[in-house]
């Protein structure tokens, strides 16, 4: 991840002030595709991230319990 690139909560915050915009209404087509783009592109960013740390999480967890199986 580069310094460019924002937190998993940075992206959300943002996501949330995108779906605001958007929902909203009164841009023109041009901002929206912007904005909708940008959203895109943050949402793909944050699900790929939750993605990983769910692998992380499923990789402990068969760890501790090989852990407990090797212990009985």
């Amino acid at each position: 991840m580069s310094e460019a690139d924002p937190t998993y909560d940075e992206a959300m915050q943002r996501l949330e002030t995108i779906v605001s915009q958007l929902e909203r209404g009164g841009l023109n087509l041009e901002a929206t595709m912007a904005l909708f783009e940008e959203g895109t592109a943050l949402l793909a960013r944050c699900q790929s991230e939750l993605d990983e740390v769910e692998g992380r999480i499923a990789e402990l967890t068969l760890d501790e319990a090989e852990a407990l199986v090797e212990e009985s």
